[in-house]
């Protein structure tokens, strides 16, 4: 059949709408507090891997973590709720410059449930289950995603806004695994993810800085409510799964994402150090690559694995750094992807 000029532009360009892409990326909830050199190497290996997402948030940490020599850092409002102090802003402002310059963008937690375990300000203010269901403290936390997002200002990029950073910032959530610690809590107030993902929705109005949902446990990071009509700014459902059990939920999670016009990403998942971590990280990587969904690690550091509690780290050209570079390149190999995310990923 003869085509006309304007019926074959539509048909070349329909291969390029289906080429989607998959990638891999790491995580790391301190490398902003990281000396230059050591937060560099982490960036430098990310970038030689083909790694294309960081995944850390804004919050106070110890020095010393991982027995790595990062400084301390308040959280923004160690001082009080609503004083804010923009020290670890400005730490980040300088990671997403130094991110950028190797082709990786940031996707940045505005809080995390470890430091509302731990005690922190909103724990001491409002109690642990107060903070996701009191109403001053759900006013508090709005008003804390609108001081990340615009009040701050980023002063190694023009003074702009974090709103304004998208060739900087892939995405955006409101808590690093929101209500984990409980089960039954976690999905009796699911619609606070949706309504703090909104807040972050008003303060940012390019639909290329994505809005994930922090991650759950496992199957439990997918949930209907998600894929509905009561939480639209949810833009990526992001699964945390250290189970290994993709299988049992993924068919069924990607049907429901495509559906509803959304994305999955295993924003968490690592294998533990021991005799048969090389196999598992492969096998782990081959059940994500099955399904074509984009991975992020846990976690990639910078000086040699201190084996504390729950041992999934990986130094950067350390040992097992081969085996997950190797599964990083692979990953981006990977093209007909069911998620296009090219438009977040652009620099």
């Amino acid at each position: 059949m003869k085509l006309t000029l304007g019926f074959l532009s539509i048909a070349l360009a329909l291969p390029c709408a289906l080429a989607a892409n998959s990638f891999a990326g790491a995580n790391n909830y301190y490398i902003y507090a990281l000396p230059t050199a050591d937060r560099i190497a982490i960036l430098d290996g990310m970038k030689a891997a083909g790694m294309k997402v960081l995944r850390t948030w804004v919050t106070g940490v110890g020095a010393g973590q991982k027995n790595s020599n990062n400084i301390a850092v308040p959280d923004l409002e160690a001082g009080g709720i609503g004083n804010y102090n923009d020290q670890v802003l400005n730490l980040i402002d300088q990671l997403m410059v130094d991110a950028h310059a190797r082709g990786i963008k940031l996707l940045i937690g505005m809080h995390d449930k470890n430091a509302l375990q731990g005690g922190d300000i909103y724990a001491r203010t409002y109690t642990v289950n107060g903070f996701y269901t009191r109403a001053d403290a759900i006013n508090a936390f709005n008003q804390r995603i609108t001081h990340i997002l615009n009040i701050h200002k980023n002063a190694l990029l023009g003074n702009q806004a974090w709103s304004n950073l998208s060739p900087y910032i892939f995405g955006l959530e409101p808590q690093n695994e929101p209500m984990i610690f409980d089960q039954s809590f976690y999905l009796a107030h699911l619609s606070w993810i949706c309504n703090a993902a909104q807040q972050i929705r008003n303060n940012v109005g390019d639909r290329n800085q994505l809005i994930f949902t922090g991650g759950g446990s496992a199957g439990a990071s997918v949930q209907s409510t998600f894929f509905g009509s009561s939480c639209t700014a949810i833009d990526v459902v992001a699964i945390h799964d250290y189970t290994d059990g993709y299988d049992s939920y993924m068919p069924n999670a990607i049907s429901q994402a495509k559906a509803a016009g959304k994305k999955l990403i295993v924003e968490e998942w690592g294998s533990l150090v021991g005799s048969g971590r090389t196999a598992n990280l492969n096998s782990n990587v081959q059940k994500i690559n099955n399904y074509k969904v984009p991975w992020v690690y846990w976690e990639l550091i910078s000086n040699p694995d201190p084996h504390q509690g729950e041992d999934y780290e990986i130094q950067v050209n350390g040992a097992d750094w081969g085996t997950i570079s190797s599964a990083s390149q692979s990953t981006a190999g990977l093209t007909n992807a069911p998620f296009d995310f090219s438009g977040a990923l652009a620099l």
